[in-house]
């Protein structure tokens, strides 16, 4: 091959090179998932090797910063029960307490709509009463028990890689792309440079 086509060949080179060595970066965020020794080098994929730090810092980031605990008991606090403690109310009397009063023995003759109805208007009042004390003692006891932090990291810990890596080529497929035709383009810029420099000291001539 003379130097002319090498010299004309060398920037379509770099840019072949700088390509894939762009796309074995973006391979290497996921593969290989175990680890694979070449001769005294250990190899595997940055979030396989990484996942369980990942993880950490991620429940860490997400306590401290999005999902704060104390905001969760905060929000379970409004959750207003009114319309679910009346249906509940409703069911309960005219479904269970109901027909077995009416199935009582001259005591069922005396249960008529408008003694359920009644009846319905003081179980709902009873259970709306108590709704408050409860709804407090399942917040404390949610706050107890409930380890967001560690709950959060096992899941991150846990998470399918090929589910994830199909997750994130989907997400970022464009960015992806983009990355490599990049390093196409820095390749091709310096292989030219490369051959303007040959050039311009005389190394080789055109």
């Amino acid at each position: 091959m003379n130097t002319t086509i090498l010299l004309i060949l060398t920037p379509f080179i770099t840019a072949g090179i700088g390509w894939l060595t762009n796309w074995v970066a973006i391979q290497m965020l996921f593969h290989p998932r175990v680890p694979m020794r070449v001769f005294f080098w250990k190899w595997q994929g940055l979030i396989p090797r990484r996942q369980q730090q990942l993880a950490a810092e991620s429940a860490e980031i997400i306590e401290r910063e999005i999902l704060q605990q104390h905001m969760i008991l905060h929000e379970i606090r409004k959750i207003e029960l009114g319309p679910y403690l009346e249906e509940a109310a409703h069911k309960v009397v005219w479904e269970r307490i109901g027909p077995q009063l009416k199935a009582i023995p001259l005591l069922g003759s005396f249960i008529n709509d408008g003694t359920l109805a009644k009846f319905e208007v003081i179980a709902a009042a009873s259970m709306k009463e108590e709704a408050g004390p409860l709804m407090e003692k399942v917040a404390t006891q949610f706050e107890a028990s409930v380890n967001l932090r560690q709950m959060i990291e096992d899941n991150i810990a846990a998470f399918d890689l090929d589910r994830l890596e199909g997750i994130v080529n989907q997400v970022a497929q464009r960015e992806f792309k983009t990355i490599e035709r990049l390093g196409a383009v820095l390749g091709f810029i310096i292989g030219c440079i490369q051959v303007a420099l040959f050039w311009a000291t005389g190394t080789v001539t055109l």
